[in-house]
């Protein structure tokens, strides 16, 4: 099968949207199929013309020195074809017999294309974009998943965001999780898991401030004797000293903070899914999220994590030290949420696309 996947843009900085589209090419390329992968430099397809001039030039230095590739950050397999195109006008895509959106931007130019493109399908990662949106956004976003596409949602918060909007899901899919690079290496009593961690996003709705509150209440609270990390891009500058920050860890560094990890935090307002979540759980962490939305897909309060109300400190707090206090719950749901996350294997997120993929659709 011919596959064409469209991104919202370069691949040059980690994005855990952009990772779950990279291990897919990576995997369907190994499956036998043709697979690639579209980074467009002019994103929207209601790009004003004083914003054009500025998007050759990206697309031209881009072109050039090739950093539109995520070289720096994910390996993607040699089968894989990463084409940098300056728009995504239909005349810059190839055609195929199946062409997959990846973001509301990009379904806007998808839905409007011809036969030969190929089948329209719709891999939506657009909760956390579609509940921090303007109205007027929102109804474009909306729009996109009505119509001559198939939607692919990989969350209870995207298929309840598919309801609100009018629309229905042609298909559920988890996000799959590389057991290979995260994966237990520290028992669940080990002395070495001491650490708290958490991920810094520089968006509002990812709720790094709220994350840095409610650790700075268990502080106040238990005194100074936990460590504390977190991870992201470059490091915020309003991040307290006492919180060591590793800024674009690789995934080797990354596996090694989860197993230092007693504790995961993920503070975030609302989520598609929750990668760093994820992965934490499956490098034995136990997970203390806020009901972000998409940690529904993989985690279940008092069972597999302990989860509270977006945007309240208090009780995000008060489940840190419940955990801290308590080492038989702590280690009861660390174990639980490792035992759960095994179930998302990349092997049965694949088949499942190819399954989907190979129904035709709409």
């Amino acid at each position: 099968m011919r596959i064409t996947l469209i991104l919202p843009g370069p691949g040059c900085k980690p994005i855990g949207g952009y990772k779950i589209i990279y291990e897919y090419a990576n995997r369907l390329a190994k499956r036998g199929h043709n697979v690639i992968i579209i980074h467009p430099a002019k994103l929207y397809i209601d790009t004003t013309i004083i914003d054009i001039p500025k998007k050759v030039l990206r697309y031209i230095q881009r072109r050039v020195d090739g950093s539109y590739r995520p070289k720096s950050w994910f390996y993607v397999e040699s089968l894989v074809d990463l084409r940098w195109v300056l728009s995504l006008s239909e005349r810059h895509i190839p055609n195929s017999d199946v062409v997959i959106a990846t973001a509301w931007q990009t379904a806007e130019w998808v839905r409007s294309y011809g036969l030969e493109k190929g089948v329209k399908y719709y891999l939506i990662h657009d909760y956390e974009h579609y509940m921090t949106a303007d109205s007027e956004t929102r109804d474009r976003i909306a729009a996109t998943y009505r119509g001559n596409i198939n939607n692919i949602v990989t969350s209870p918060a995207g298929l309840e965001m598919l309801k609100a909007c009018g629309a229905e899901a042609d298909a559920y899919i988890p996000n799959g999780i590389d057991f290979d690079t995260f994966e237990l290496k520290e028992d669940f009593e080990s002395s070495e898991r001491r650490a708290i961690g958490f991920p810094s996003r520089p968006e509002y709705f990812k709720g790094t401030r709220d994350a840095i509150a409610a650790l700075e209440n268990v502080r106040e609270k238990l005194g100074e004797n936990f460590v504390a990390w977190s991870f992201g891009g470059r490091k915020p500058t309003y991040l307290p000293s006492w919180i060591n920050y590793y800024e674009r860890p690789s995934d080797e560094i990354l596996c090694n903070l989860y197993n230092s990890s007693a504790i995961f935090v993920t503070a975030s307002h609302y989520e598609g899914w929750g990668l760093p979540g994820a992965e934490a759980m499956a490098c034995g962490a136990a997970l203390v999220s806020t009901d972000h939305g998409g940690v529904r897909a993989y985690a279940q309060h008092g069972q597999t994590a302990l989860l509270c109300a977006p945007k309240d400190i208090d009780a995000l707090a008060k489940n840190i030290c419940l955990l801290l206090e308590n080492s038989d719950l702590r280690k009861s749901i660390a174990q639980a949420g490792y035992r759960h996350i095994q179930h998302f294997t990349w092997d049965v997120a694949v088949d499942a696309l190819e399954a989907a993929l190979s129904n035709g659709g709409k």
